[in-house]
């Protein structure tokens, strides 16, 4: 760990830099919902959430038939029902166990299997599953779609947290870069892996690449952690080798990581900084001209 190019005169005055600069959350105002989803997913039926509202207009004894009569002329509305019970579905289809008959009813909700069958089918299900009770309590289907998609959303909130962490880190350097070089964030045209499939070479994007002279000179991969296990620990070793290949190629590597995590597995931690040149938590990118620095110094970059 090159901790003296940091500007500290110890590892021990590092390290608890390190560990007291540490976020509590990298909650932003984009963790919590991701609006243009949702909305999105919402736009995609609004035409079939139309038709689904006129059924409210209708007495309750008329509903399932003028329900049948909706999914006969417009097929697509069967793809919203599994999304009124705030369901996920691979392929359009649901598999229910019925307890009366003791075995798996299979329910399909793709347009192109809709069919006088299948459609007494699908009203059976939304009876059993208290869809039609719903027409009686609301008046708005988008309104109530919408709500159910935020509500789904937020089991997205593990993985957006460490896309914001990215693009924190990426937004922070692109501010703290000189204009001499070229960062490329995600760059599909260069891997320390590369992996050719079908005569197309694919491999691991790296979060930050950084380019001299249309060279890249640096490898900057970032991640957060607030919960403590075994990921942690296995990315940091993977770091490891990471960084010694991308030294067999005249490149440095900066691991930016962060999050509270880090205060209880400090020995992975520790283990990982005395392996690698340069880790960095997002405080510490302040410190990344200190990192340009080392390699001009090095490549004699003038």
């Amino acid at each position: 760990m090159l901790y003296k190019e940091l500007g500290f005169s110890s590892f021990d005055e590092y390290l608890d830099y390190f560990l007291n600069t540490l976020l509590i959350s990298n909650k932003t105002y984009q963790y919590f919902v991701d609006w243009n989803k949702v909305k999105e997913i919402i736009r995609n039926y609004l035409d079939e959430i139309s038709l689904l509202n006129s059924i409210v207009k209708v007495s309750s004894n008329e509903r399932e038939k003028r329900f049948f009569q909706l999914l006969s002329k417009y097929p697509r509305i069967a793809e919203i029902i599994p999304m009124i019970i705030a369901e996920r579905v691979k392929s359009g289809v649901i598999d229910i166990f019925d307890p009366e008959i003791e075995n798996f009813i299979h329910y399909e909700f793709q347009r192109s299997s809709v069919n006088s069958k299948n459609i007494q089918k699908i009203i059976k299900f939304c009876k059993k599953v208290g869809i039609f009770d719903l027409f009686e309590e609301i008046q708005d289907f988008h309104d109530y779609l919408l709500g159910v998609e935020v509500g789904l959303d937020t089991n997205a909130r593990k993985n957006r947290s460490g896309d914001i962490f990215e693009h924190m880190v990426q937004e922070k350097i692109k501010r703290l870069l000189a204009p001499n070089y070229i960062q490329v964030n995600n760059d599909p045209q260069f891997s320390l892996f590369p992996v050719t499939t079908k005569g197309r070479s694919k491999g691991k994007t790296h979060d930050v690449l950084i380019y001299y002279k249309e060279k890249p000179v640096l490898i900057i991969e970032c991640n957060i952690y607030n919960t403590t296990g075994s990921k942690p620990i296995s990315i940091a070793e993977s770091y490891i080798d990471m960084s010694r290949i991308a030294k067999e190629k005249n490149i440095e590597f900066l691991w930016v990581t962060d999050g509270q995590a880090w205060v209880k597995m400090q020995e992975s931690l520790v283990r990982t900084m005395n392996e690698l040149d340069w880790v960095l938590n997002y405080r510490m990118v302040d410190k990344f001209p200190n990192v340009i620095r080392h390699i001009e110094k090095k490549r004699n970059i003038k």
